[in-house]
Parts: structure tokens; sequence; C-alpha cells
């Protein structure tokens, strides 16, 4: 009898893709949004702040170098790359349950080293949901389908960010570690449940004879195929590869700058914890709007609208900052910037990611969407290291200033991205 595959509609696409990006939100909201408000509370500096920050993408940012064990390390007896996803997820509780628990004050190298493995784990549940996502989305499911995916992404950052932080408010850090363990094993069941890769070969027997002539017979292939993926299909890939280590659009109000502000502004735990909340929820409204607009008039065009329109929450809180001073800054405002650039921010997803996905062979999809992925990481590692420096030595208004100036740079590259042209067959002698 068949059983139930959430991924053999597009509907149940939709559903299922959003609701494994929800995995993927959850720790990253609470090591980057709970556990930094926490430690400026505590007295951290906005330089080790950074640092912490940072760490947290550099396993992102290198995920290509052990992404090609999906693409070649099927895992068909134990199904296909749902087998990896549940793997990671498994790891992800328990490093993160370990992270939690070290004294940050007097074992910060241990912190950074702990932060570093859990995210080791939650980047390589990525490839595999990502390779999932390229093998199954239709083109014309694309933008939404990423929409839904960064939706589901930013509803589990407010999980384990803003969530965290009201649960630890209210009953202590203990029964906020429990609620985010929780959260992460229902997703567990879920994907257990109701999730089937598409591409498992069933009754699979392995390979007979010399095995290691044929892993070798099997990384030669890959390596042709990935060779021709980014050299052999016309400019995309390759202009795709410089696109994708760009900032997208203007970012500060997303990351370690924004949770340091708000510390310095002087909001409450419970305020911090409402702005989060607000914040990341509108940002998943606006995945879900900008991935519709954009499979709707055009993905190439929409990104550059939302790009150029982070530029404008950001340039308005700089200008205010600079004219009156932090301190001063009505919460209310600070609010509706913030939200607003959230909302802003969401909507790019659905079209930037659609970009890359075009770009993309499915034969080696984990690794070649990886790659497009992990510079963007990149992207966010370098910023938070050049904002933590700016901020600390010139101020906020500099950084935000800097920060919308430079989305300049990748709206310049858009009219330039084109899909991956197919390989012509090879013409018989």
């Amino acid at each position: 009898m068949q059983r139930f595959n959430l991924l053999g509609s597009t509907r149940g696409r939709y559903l299922a893709f959003a609701l494994m990006y929800i995995s993927e939100g959850i720790p990253y909201g609470f090591t980057s949004v709970a556990m930094v408000a926490i430690m400026r509370t505590e007295g951290i500096s906005i330089f080790q702040i950074g640092a912490f920050s940072a760490a947290l993408l550099v396993p992102w940012s290198f995920k290509w170098v052990w992404a090609p064990l999906i693409d070649l390390v099927k895992l068909h007896r134990f199904g296909g790359r749902k087998a990896w996803i549940l793997l990671c997820t498994t790891m992800m509780i328990i490093t993160l349950v370990v992270t939690a628990l070290v004294d940050f004050q007097n074992n910060f190298e241990l912190l950074i080293a702990m932060v570093v493995l859990n995210n080791f784990f939650c980047a390589t549940q990525d490839v595999a949901i990502d390779s999932l996502a390229v093998s199954t989305l239709k083109r014309d499911e694309r933008a939404a389908g990423n929409g839904f995916m960064f939706a589901g992404q930013f509803f589990g950052i407010a999980m384990g960010g803003g969530g965290a932080i009201y649960v630890f408010g209210r009953w202590g850090f203990d029964i906020a570690l429990m609620y985010i363990s929780g959260a992460l094993l229902l997703n567990w069941l879920f994907i257990l449940l109701f999730v089937r890769d598409p591409d498992v070969i069933r009754n699979f027997v392995g390979a007979g004879g010399n095995l290691l002539r044929e892993m070798r017979k099997k990384l030669r292939e890959f390596m042709r195929e990935l060779y021709t993926s980014f050299l052999k299909s016309g400019n995309g890939p390759r202009i795709g590869l410089l696109f994708a280590a760009l900032p997208v659009g203007s970012m500060a109000l997303n990351y370690a700058i924004l949770g340091t502000i708000k510390v310095d502004l002087g909001l409450t735990q419970s305020q911090n914890s409402e702005i989060s909340i607000y914040n990341t929820i509108t940002a998943a409204i606006g995945c879900l709007v900008g991935g519709w607009l954009a499979q709707r008039f055009g993905v190439k065009r929409m990104l550059a609208v939302f790009l150029a329109s982070t530029a404008i929450p950001t340039t308005i809180l700089a200008m205010q900052i600079e004219a009156i001073g932090l301190e001063q800054f009505p919460l209310r405002n600070f609010y509706a910037v913030v939200i607003a650039h959230g909302a802003i921010y969401g909507m790019t997803f659905g079209a930037h990611k659609a970009v890359f996905m075009g770009m993309t062979n499915p034969a080696v999809g984990a690794t070649q969407f990886t790659a497009f992925m992990s510079m963007g990481n990149l992207a966010i590692v370098y910023s938070n290291l050049w904002q933590r420096y700016v901020a600390q030595w010139h101020g906020y208004a500099t950084v935000l200033y800097f920060d919308a100036l430079f989305m300049l740079v990748p709206l310049a590259i858009i009219p330039f991205l084109r899909d991956r042209e197919p390989t012509p067959a090879p013409v018989p002698a």
C-alpha cells in the first residue's frame, strides 16, 4: 500500500517545506535572538556578541564542503534525504541542550565551540531539505514555495527567539530549554510520519563487487556533473555565485546589531520578546506575500523592488538616531521601523531563493544550491563582523547608513541574472 506523502501535491509541498523550515528557525532563533539578549543583559560586550553571532554562521558559510555527502550517500535503505533530516534534527536537539547549559561568563570559548557544532548539524539538515526542494518543487512553484519555506523559518525564529525570551522571563531558563527541545521533537515526528523522499529507490540493492571502485566511479560522475552545472550551463550560475556573496539588501536590522540596539535602547525582556515576535511573524507574512508577488509579476523585477525597499526603514532609523540619539528615540517609532524592515526583508526571500533554484541542476542539487546559499551566509558573517567594529567605534547611525548604501551593489547585478542553460546532449559520431 502506498504510504501518504505530503510531497505528492502542490499544497502538500508548500506545507511540508514550511514545517521543515520551522525546525531550522527554532535553534537559530534561540541562539541568535534569545541568547544574544540574555548575554547583553548579563553585560557581555558588543564585540563578544559580534564574535558569537559570526560563529553561528561559520558552518553555514562552509557547508558546501560536506554538502556532496548528501548527493553521494543516498541512504536509500533508511529513507534517503529524510534520514539525513531526522539524524540532523536529533543532533540539533542534543547539542542545543549542551550549548544552552554552558556558563558563557566563564567559558566563552566553549560556548563558541558548541554553537559551531550545533550549527553544523543545522546547516547539514538545511542541505538535505534544500536538495529535496530543488528536486520536487516545479518551476512555477519555486517563488511561492520559497516564500512558504522562509515563512516557516521566520516563524521558527519567532518561536526560538521572542518565544523563548517570553518563556524565560515567565518561568526561567530550564522551562525555556524544555520548550525549545519539545518544539524540535514535534517537528521530528512530523517529518517521520508525513514526508517521503520521492527519489528513494525501493528494494535498493547495494553495488556488488569492489565497493571502492564503485565509489570512485560515482565520485567521478558527480564531479563531472558538478563541473558542467557551474561552468557549462551558461553565465547564470557563474554570475549567481557573485550575487549570492552579496548582502540581501540592507540587513543590519535583522542580525546582531538589532539585538544590541534593543538592549541599549533599554527594552525590558517583555518588550524585547514582543518586538522579536512581531518582527519575525511580520517577516513570515512578508515571505508569503513576496513569493506570491514574484510568481505573479516576475522574480527579478520584484526582487529589485524588495532589495531597494530594505534601505528605506534602515535610513529612517539612522537619521533619527543621528538627530535625537538612541536614548531619546520613541519606542513606538522604533517598533514601526523594525517591523516594517522585517516585512520588506521577508518579501525578498521567495524571489531571492527562486533565482538560485533556477540556476541549480537537480542531479547535484544538494551541492550546487548549497554553494549558492553558503555564499549568502558568508555575506552575513562578514556583515556582522564589519558592523560590530563600526558600531563599537563610530556608533549605530554610521552602521545603518553604510548598510543602506551597500544595497546598491546587489541591485546593480540583478539585470544580469539568468537561469541555468540545459547541457546539450552529445552528438553521436
